[in-house]
């Protein structure tokens, strides 16, 4: 049955009426949504409207509750002299611990038991709401939204604060229904403000959570009682097909490669389910992780236990890429990114079916800037089944802000990345091992190329020189940023702005030397029908144009090239639409900045050009996965790998031609990587010979 078979007041008056039997009963008989906003709430109102909540749960429902606590004379003078938000935290929360304590000790032993159980449910959730700023009383809010599971909504406002006092006082409620003319819009204005107190979006309220302990000593009653409520299933459970390693995954035997099969064993047995997976960009990072979760899904359900997998990654794209692997293995994955009202019920109602039996495994696939956010944090704190937590390029979770919200009730941890070492950063490197354990396996390029994982590539530096008011301007960089070292801009852990900003100018300087374009004109218009091309393109801006806009102009317009970008300025759709057109030949080019730095598959590249380049080895080992994926008919890569070296001719002094070595020293670092693994290591080297013994660097 839903509301408009109900017979419903427009008014209730506690003179006339008994709110409970009239109006709370009926609704929460056919509801299963029940949001309500407080400024008291006590045991009286639980005992009478027990049957009432116990129909919501047998319903498959749920109930929000933002409510004001007691709070004495002491409470509020210590809450406005409090100046960090933990001591008001643990302010609140001591008075909450009493309020709970209360409405135990004055709940009956059966209501106590039933209440407790519809917390440990998640059939009902509870948030604290305290004025601040300009307010000063209480939390005095008088009003509640219910619904149906047709989309009907019931609001009511008043004066009935769900207490035993409120019964005897004179109270009246009013009453509005969303299928009543003139009604829809107060409904949808209180869920709509309901929604905004939930979330804290009220910039006058402070809104807590309980915490897991304090809720955990409420709901241990639960322990030794049987829940005393039917719960429902959802009425209808599409079966999940069954998990299974897609078939273009495995060899003749069934099985992955060898060093896939390894490493899963290893996490599993020698490592206990804790550990990182350092494998060579390319080599199936993506498929060993999902497999882990697969057959950690299929070891919970043997043993009757629930399992629930977040996957954290740096990018959207990178999301929607692993949802597409995930499905193919029969997972149904939730992808949590942008609006939070977009995905957060899922996510609660993915962990309530969990808790139902109406499923025994989830997997939620999140992207870091949501992941570190409050809103998923509380809602990863429900999270109280087996939990297995994957970073994907798991060096990212070493940052400052993001290890400190590495959820520690992980039991089972998983890392991923080609290069799991922080650059020059021992502090936050150290915090990641600690957190996800010992690395399970070390799967590096030269095994993945031998083993036919990726394809051989040649590698090809070309010199690009500096003009000579380039090189000037380098020069004078480069004693600026001197100076600030020598005055302690980069003594500290964090460097002076004024440091960072010298060091970023520099290091753009290299990657958009205005050789560089006439360099990649040369190269491309001897290929102007070749295909699969990807250029990595600088971030300058100059004279108002963006670096990549000029190359894009130069592949398109001057070369007649079906070339595009990639930025994050294109949404998932073009992105998708463009990788598409990529792989089917219909775009010739690609320039990139650095969205494609992590985890975005795009096999058949067959030649990169790379333009600009940090001195962070794991962005340029990045760089050069990205074209050594394999894919049907591509039998080598090249990387075409753009060096900046000094103007031949000029007469420099000690301290000058000391900065051109160093500049040089650099970029040779990158050079004698990319050399080591390549099909042409000899060549590729003496192309920078003349270079090097100019320079005095033949020992590089």
């Amino acid at each position: 049955m839903d509301f408009r078979a109900l017979t419903l007041p427009l008014q209730v008056t506690t003179t006339r009426d008994d709110p409970i039997d009239v109006l709370f009963n009926p609704l929460l008989q056919h509801a299963v949504r029940y949001d309500v906003a407080v400024g008291y709430f006590s045991s009286y109102w639980m005992r009478d409207a027990a049957s009432g909540i116990a129909a919501l749960a047998a319903n498959g429902g749920v109930s929000r509750w933002v409510i004001s606590p007691s709070l004495s004379r002491e409470d509020w003078e210590l809450l406005s002299t409090a100046r960090s938000n933990e001591a008001r935290q643990e302010i609140i929360e001591t008075a909450a611990r009493y309020e709970y304590a209360a409405l135990q000790r004055a709940l009956t032993e059966d209501t106590r038991v039933a209440l407790a159980w519809l917390i440990r449910d998640r059939v009902i959730s509870f948030r604290i709401a305290i004025p601040k700023n300009a307010l000063s009383g209480i939390f005095h809010a008088k009003m509640g939204i219910f619904g149906d599971a047709n989309g009907n909504l019931v609001a009511f406002s008043g004066s009935y604060n769900l207490t035993g006092a409120a019964s005897t006082n004179w109270e009246t409620i009013d009453v509005y229904a969303s299928w009543h003319p003139g009604d829809d819009r107060r409904v949808q204005a209180k869920a709509a403000e309901f929604e905004r107190i939930w979330q804290a979006g009220d910039a006058n309220l402070e809104i807590y959570q309980p915490t897991d302990s304090l809720v955990a000593k409420f709901v241990e009653i639960t322990q030794h009682t049987r829940r005393p409520y039917r719960l429902a299933k959802p009425a209808s459970v599409t079966p999940r097909p069954a998990l299974a390693i897609p078939d273009y995954y495995l060899n003749e035997q069934g099985k992955l490669r060898v060093h896939q099969e390894q490493a899963i064993h290893d996490w599993f047995i020698k490592l206990k389910g804790r550990g990182i997976f350092q494998m060579a960009t390319g080599a199936g990072k993506t498929v060993t992780a999902l497999t882990c979760v697969l057959k950690l899904a299929q070891f919970c359900s043997r043993s009757k236990k629930k399992l629930v997998t977040i996957v954290a990654v740096p990018y959207k794209h990178l999301a929607e890429q692993w949802c597409d692997e995930a499905r193919a293995f029969g997972f149904d994955p939730l992808i949590c990114y942008e609006q939070f009202e977009s995905w957060a019920p899922q996510f609660q109602q993915r962990l309530r079916d969990l808790s139902l039996g109406a499923s025994e495994y989830e997997l939620v696939i999140t992207v870091n800037a949501t992941f570190t956010g409050e809103r998923f944090q509380r809602l990863l704190q429900d999270v109280d089944v087996t939990f297995l937590f994957i970073a994907d390029e798991m060096h990212n979770m070493g940052g400052e802000k993001i290890r400190t919200v590495l959820p520690a009730h992980a039991q089972f941890r998983l890392g991923l990345s080609a290069t799991p070492e922080r650059h020059n950063d021992e502090v936050g490197t150290r915090a990641i091992q600690d957190y996800f354990g010992p690395v399970a396996i070390e799967y590096g390029l030269d095994e993945a190329i031998a083993d036919g994982t990726l394809t051989p590539y040649m590698y090809h530096p070309i010199p690009v020189e500096f003009t000579p008011d380039e090189m000037d301007r380098y020069r004078d960089l480069s004693s600026k940023i001197a100076r600030l070292f020598a005055q302690g801009g980069g003594d500290t852990e964090e460097p002076s702005i004024a440091l960072k900003m010298a060091l970023l100018e520099r290091a753009r300087m290299i990657g958009d030397a205005e050789n560089k374009i006439g360099v990649l004109r040369s190269l491309l218009a001897e290929r102007r029908d070749s295909h699969y091309n990807l250029v990595y393109c600088g971030d300058a801006i100059t004279d108002g144009e963006r670096s990549i806009e000029r190359v894009l102009a130069m592949i398109g317009t001057e070369l007649g090239m079906r070339a595009n970008k990639f930025t994050n300025e294109e949404n998932n759709e073009q992105r998708r639409a463009m990788l598409d057109d990529f792989g089917a030949g219909r775009l010739q080019t690609i320039a990139a900045i650095r969205c494609l730095d992590e985890g975005v598959d795009i096999p058949r590249t067959e030649t990169a050009y790379i333009l600009a380049s940090t001195s962070n080895p794991r962005q340029y080992i990045q760089r050069r996965g990205r074209v050594l994926r394999r894919a049907p008919g591509k039998r080598y890569a090249a990387i075409y790998d753009f060096i900046v070296v000094p103007p031949d001719g000029s007469t420099l002094d000690d301290a000058a031609f000391n900065v051109e070595r160093r500049m040089v020293r650099k970029e040779l670092e990158r050079v004698n990587e990319f050399a080591a693994s390549s099909q042409n290591a000899g060549e590729a080297l003496r192309a920078l010979g003349e270079i090097k013994r100019r320079l005095h660097l033949l020992d590089c």
